[in-house]
């Protein structure tokens, strides 16, 4: 009861209704408009005015969405961001692949490029063969490559590598061969000095060692730094193909001895080497000949070789017979 005599107590014609101030307010905005059009620069102040009262209005409605906006902005560009920085270093390693796959192509290539400039392409037909495996024996230099029967290999087929002399087949199966190296102690190859033609024998001393060159007398003019060449002696290897190096204080003579020792670096890296070249004559193609014999430094004559050809000519001197007269002796004088 108490709020219905509240209401009813209220005059509502003693103020002026919200409809009665909404007209007012549209009399005055057409007022304003007619003005305005009649003459702009009237209403300038005004207009500045009424920008300047509501721009605070203007910028606070407009500040949840400007920072919503720099607010979701700031997230998906580091989103981004870290996406393009991801995709940007898969794209970095796969081109860091590429190129270490390229590098090994290069390296690859130029392997090959060697191998097939120091192919001898007159006389020989070559096939590469890789490396499967390597005997784990220090004293043996063998190993297995990928060429067997089936593409032609044969027992004592000349192996290649780098322009140098590898070694040689000495087991065949369908699918692989063996291979033994010059440093093999069981290997032994005819060479010969490049800088004198002086011949020798070079036999390995195992795997990862050196090679022996034998057959070298004492008076032999071989120094450091001497490459010996295979000579073609017994018609398997090519001459003059590089065999190996005689290494710094190689040369040792013994008092007594008549041979020298020669110790050599083969020239070939057996560590490093993978590919190789299988060698095949030609049909028709000549046998690999020696070295000729003006190539070849007659060696000096030793005291022992001129005291064993005195001895010699000793043996084989025949006695003058007895009826020749010898010149330091007087004729006899007739009376």
């Amino acid at each position: 009861m108490a709020a219905e005599a509240i209401i009813n107590d209220i005059n509502y014609h003693s103020t002026p209704g919200y409809s009665f101030r909404f007209m007012l307010l549209v009399l005055g905005a057409l007022s304003l408009m007619a003005v305005d059009y009649r003459d702009p620069t009237v209403l300038v102040p005004v207009r500045t005015l009424s920008s300047i009262a509501a721009y605070p209005l203007l910028v606070s409605v407009d500040s949840p969405h400007r920072f919503y906006n720099r607010t979701a902005g700031y997230f998906t560009a580091q989103t981004t961001l870290a996406m393009e920085n991801s995709a940007l270093k898969s794209r970095v390693q796969y081109y860091e692949a590429q190129q270490q796959s390229l590098s090994s192509l290069q390296q690859e290539n130029q392997r090959l490029h060697n191998l097939l400039k120091s192919a001898p392409h007159e006389e020989y037909d070559f096939v590469m063969a890789e490396t499967l495996e390597a005997a784990n024996d220090r004293i043996r230099g063998v190993v297995t490559i990928n060429k067997g029967a089936n593409d032609g290999v044969f027992e004592g087929q000349v192996v290649l590598a780098g322009g140098n002399i590898y070694g040689q087949v000495i087991a065949v199966t369908p699918l692989s061969a063996t291979v033994m190296q010059l440093v093999d102690r069981g290997h032994t190859i005819p060479v010969r000095n490049q800088r004198d033609g002086e011949r020798a024998l070079a036999s390995g001393t195992g795997r990862g060692g050196v090679l022996e060159i034998k057959n070298l007398p004492a008076n032999t003019k071989v120094r450091e730094g001497d490459i010996f060449v295979s000579s073609g002696l017994g018609g398997i290897f090519p001459a003059d193909f590089p065999v190996a190096q005689v290494i710094p204080q190689g040369v040792e003579f013994k008092q007594g001895d008549s041979f020298a020792t020669v110790k050599a670096q083969p020239l070939t890296n057996y560590e490093a080497t993978r590919e190789v070249l299988l060698v095949w004559r030609k049909p028709g193609a000549p046998p690999p000949s020696p070295a000729p014999a003006e190539a070849r430094v007659k060696p000096e004559p030793t005291i022992k070789d001129v005291n064993a050809k005195k001895d010699d000519k000793k043996e084989h001197h025949e006695p003058e017979p007895r009826h020749v007269r010898r010149n330091n002796t007087k004729p006899a004088v007739g009376h």
